[in-house]
């Protein structure tokens, strides 16, 4: 083994909580879609009603993480479409 495998006395963060949030994020999305594949594969409705209520659950934990990265900051506003009104209001001005 090399000497970079031991532990470290570093005290500084390897990894920022942003980052480790998103991944975190990602997962939870990955689990509800593989649940809907298994609701979708699964013959027997017992089970898929079980996946369903899982289903559920992880999205109320979701959304938990939703919460923490609006209020830290961290949660980006995807592009939004284009306000018509208001283009044909300034196109009109003109």
């Amino acid at each position: 083994m090399g000497w970079d495998s031991e532990i470290t006395n570093s005290t500084s963060y390897t990894f920022s909580d942003k980052l480790m949030m998103f991944f975190t994020s990602g997962l939870i999305s990955l689990s509800v879609g593989y649940y809907g594949t298994a609701i979708g594969q699964s013959p027997r409705g017992d089970i898929g009603s079980m996946y369903n209520r899982l289903s559920v659950e992880v999205q109320m934990y979701s959304e938990d993480g939703a919460n923490i990265m609006i209020k830290n900051g961290w949660f980006e506003q995807p592009p939004m479409a284009s306000d018509r009104d208001e283009l044909i209001r300034k196109n009109n001005r003109l």
